[in-house]
């Protein structure tokens, strides 16, 4: 794995961004509304927060599209991802202790589930840019084009099947939230006599 010229804010980015994965697959897999979910669920924001905000002083490399222009000390589409990632940990978090009502109830699984893919995706990224065997393969499918081996068929097909994956459990979610509540709906139901 090449990790040369990362910088002290890089290693916090990145320890960040691996505490959120591990906090964020275990908030996924497990129980909800335990106080240990609650718990992990709080780490999980902790370690967004400080991985979205470490990105605003990491300018190696980013895409800027008016006027377009690729490489360093640009504003770009990872900044602006880090933005929408951080506004979707917000409605997170802000809509966990507010379920009861229809809209946080299914805000807080969505936000919670796509910021974790936003998560993923960036891992993604880093993977096929960093591990040099993936760098090779995504390399020489670039075959010399003046593109980021992060836009290679081999990063591209890793990304639609996180994409396939998360649209998939990003509707399991939302249907588990629909029965829970039509459930909860049915025992507050006055019963006929």
């Amino acid at each position: 794995m090449d990790m040369t010229n990362v910088s002290l804010v890089g290693w916090l980015h990145t320890l960040a961004s691996l505490f959120a994965l591990a906090a964020g697959a275990y908030v996924l897999v497990r129980a909800k509304g335990s106080a240990v979910h609650r718990l992990v669920g709080k780490v999980y924001v902790a370690a967004m927060v400080v991985a979205g905000i470490t990105v605003f002083w990491i300018y190696k490399f980013d895409i800027q599209f008016v006027p377009f222009k690729v490489g360093p000390n640009i504003f770009g589409l990872f900044h602006y991802e880090s933005v929408f990632t951080l506004v979707l940990v917000a409605l997170a978090f802000l809509t966990a202790s507010r379920q009861r009502l229809a809209f946080p109830a299914y805000a807080h699984p969505i936000a919670m589930v796509m910021s974790y893919y936003m998560l993923v995706a960036g891992l993604i990224n880093e993977l096929v840019v960093r591990v040099l065997p993936l760098r090779h393969i995504a390399e020489a499918q670039l075959a010399g084009a003046a593109m980021n081996v992060a836009q290679s068929p081999l990063a591209r097909a890793i990304q639609m099947t996180n994409r396939l994956v998360f649209l998939l459990v990003l509707a399991w979610f939302i249907v588990k939230v629909a029965l829970s509540r039509r459930r909860a709906a049915g025992k507050l139901a006055p019963s006929g006599a």
